[in-house]
């Protein structure tokens, strides 16, 4: 008996042959996108142990077959919902496949269970395959450094376009704040959401929610909403790296938020940014002890 057959993605190749080649080199296959990002803070001697003593034996479980999306649920943190419908392969069930591997947090997020108010689009019946694509799923059959980086990946202004406002008190607000100054998740994410802190090998993260606005670490002029990642200087200490580039990259990324609504308190009053400058990262209240980077990321602004 193979305990997992597809695990063998040449076995689905032989039906289904252009789209198992894509996945093989997918960032859903194989999770390299977290290793070519995070590498970045690594020595070349750090990458090496890295790549043994942590990728290997922890981030590579997190990749998925053709069958852990399409027949048997992914099992996470130990746990297993088992096969989706028996023994029967189906198209998509997101509740099953995707809510078990981006449960910690964009699909809590986006059904309400974590902050108690869901997502308009959920409201509305919208599912995860409503919004990304196959293409984002499978791949392309390029590889891909990083889900941040995909050239194809979803925006809101592709079914939200700018200047098809229902009323000029919305075309204007988007006209001034537009992709150049601000996201639309700036303005539309409804409340805090999950961030994690204080990562260390073999004891896990701790988490506490928050609503961090500041500058998009891969677009400076851009304000957006920050995510904080659990990356610390002694995260991988007991294994042996201290991670010499540490602060090449920040401890804050931005984060495209799954709990977005029309109307926040940010829509309805310009004074909670532009006067209380409400949810802005501050210096005083930077992580202890991290990157230097962060500081890049304070958003200020004199009116």
């Amino acid at each position: 008996m193979e305990k997992r057959p597809s695990e063998n993605i040449d076995l689905c190749a032989s039906c289904h042959k252009d789209i198992a080649n894509s996945y093989k080199i997918s960032l859903h296959y194989s999770p390299y996108g977290q290793k070519n990002i995070f590498s970045e803070r690594l020595s070349e001697n750090e990458k090496k142990i890295f790549n043994e003593k942590v990728f290997e034996k922890s981030c590579r479980s997190c990749h998925a077959s053709c069958g852990d999306c399409h027949v048997k649920s992914p099992v996470i943190s130990g746990v297993n919902l088992g096969l989706i419908k028996g023994h029967k392969f189906i198209r998509k069930d997101e509740s099953k496949t995707c809510a078990l591997c981006h449960g910690g947090r964009v699909y809590p997020e986006y059904t309400g269970e974590y902050n108690g108010v869901s997502d308009v689009h959920y409201q509305k019946g919208m599912m995860c395959m409503d919004c990304h694509t196959i293409k984002e799923i499978h791949g392309d059959g390029k590889p891909q450094m990083a889900r941040k980086l995909l050239e194809y990946k979803n925006t809101c202004t592709k079914c939200h376009k700018i200047g098809n406002e229902k009323n000029d008190k919305a075309k204007e607000a988007h006209a001034i704040h537009y992709e150049e100054k601000a996201s639309c998740f700036a303005c539309h994410t409804n409340g805090e959401y999950r961030n994690c802190y204080n990562c260390h090998v073999g004891e896990g993260a701790s988490s506490k929610p928050g609503l961090i606005l500041g500058r998009n670490p891969r677009a400076k002029h851009q304000l957006t909403t920050l995510r904080v990642i659990p990356t610390i200087r002694d995260t991988f200490k007991k294994v042996g790296i201290k991670m010499g580039n540490f602060d090449k990259l920040p401890n804050y990324w931005d984060s495209a938020v799954h709990n977005i609504k029309k109307r926040t308190d940010r829509t309805r009053k310009c004074d909670t940014c532009h006067g209380e400058k409400k949810y802005f990262l501050k210096k005083e209240d930077l992580i202890p002890n991290g990157s230097h980077a962060n500081e890049e990321l304070i958003f200020d602004f004199k009116k």
